[in-house]
């Protein structure tokens, strides 16, 4: 090894040990072969150091900061050392410095099992075939209203423009503090924030000591278009009632 002891070293240092030892009783044929036998065992003692140095130097790797792609791997890391990589975030792919070039190791994500109907990979396949039976263009989007404090006879400032086409799947009402008596609420649309209609066919209503609408409202309007601007008015209150949110539902 570079950094050790040479075979023909660990010999002479051996032998010279025997010849210090001379005139001491003994057999020389079997101190010959117990010589023989310790040379032996050291060459193969620095043959399996020599291969666990060259395994290391080939395996090592030294993880350093990604770039781009290649030429920027080369103008980043000029004077690269063995067992450097790293990978190019544009095409997934790492790289390790041999001592001479880069070699590329790997591809990230080349082994991710895809997954289908009939084999699980990154999701299970029956998780596979749920998704895929949602229709795509099916996406519900939620307007939300609300008015702090207390709740009068107005209409609230709050507007809500909506910029997908759709159609209102329901609208939903609640209050912290509830009213002693009916309070009746409505929706209403524009297009250009200065003509409004009621959409409502059935108005929302908030029953006495009630947190939440009776549930019974209705539109006769539901498409909607993009651009369309939404506001609440609120037609009827008891002045008890206090914190209103209103939520509207909207299917894209």
């Amino acid at each position: 090894m570079s950094n050790g002891l040479t075979l023909a070293q660990v010999e002479a240092l051996i032998r010279g040990a025997v010849k210090v030892g001379e005139g001491q009783p003994g057999d020389h044929v079997e101190v010959e072969k117990a010589i023989e036998q310790a040379i032996e065992a050291t060459k193969k003692a620095l043959e399996a150091a020599e291969y666990a140095e060259e395994v290391y130097h080939t395996t090592q790797l030294v993880f350093k900061n990604p770039v781009p792609d290649l030429i920027e791997l080369n103008e980043s890391y000029p004077s690269p050392e063995v067992g450097w990589t790293v990978q190019t975030y544009k095409d997934g792919k790492r790289f390790r410095f041999n001592g001479e070039i880069w070699d590329e190791i790997d591809i990230f994500g080349q082994n991710l099992q895809v997954v289908n109907s009939s084999m699980n990979g990154l999701m299970s396949s029956a998780e596979h075939i749920k998704l895929n039976e949602i229709p795509l263009e099916v996406k519900d989007r939620v307007l939300v209203f609300c008015k702090e404090s207390y709740v009068y006879p107005e209409i609230i400032g709050v507007l809500a423009p909506f910029p997908f086409q759709g159609e209102i799947l329901s609208v939903k009402g609640y209050c912290s503090v509830p009213g002693e008596s009916l309070t009746e609420i409505r929706i209403e649309r524009s297009k250009d924030f200065v003509e409004w209609q009621d959409i409502m066919e059935v108005p929302m209503k908030f029953e006495a000591l009630q947190h939440q609408d009776n549930g019974e409202a209705t539109f006769f309007e539901k498409k909607v278009e993009p651009g369309d601007v939404f506001r609440i008015h609120i037609v009827k209150a008891d002045s008890k009632m206090r914190h209103l949110t209103i939520q509207l539902t909207i299917r894209t």
